[in-house]
């Protein structure tokens, strides 16, 4: 699966920075049952759909049964 890039944060705070200041930032976590459908679309609606073969999703033991939901949420202000 395709994995998100660390320096995603950073890329983004310098690309707002002339524009924008953040002012709060905050980590939302929990985990969700999945079903495999759920586990199929949350796939497929991923870059990670490019990478895997429909063969390679069908195979028992590929797709979990839960996730973790993991964002930081940043509110930005007009500088």
């Amino acid at each position: 699966m395709v994995t998100i890039d660390p320096a995603k944060e950073q890329r983004l705070h310098r690309a707002l920075d002339p524009f924008f200041e953040g002012t709060v930032t905050e980590q939302v976590e929990y985990t969700a049952p999945l079903t495999r459908l759920d586990a199929l679309d949350l796939v497929t609606m991923t870059p990670s759909a490019r990478h895997v073969s429909r063969a390679d999703l069908n195979d028992d033991g590929l797709l979990p049964d839960e996730v973790t939901v993991s964002v930081l949420v940043t509110a930005y202000q007009p500088r």
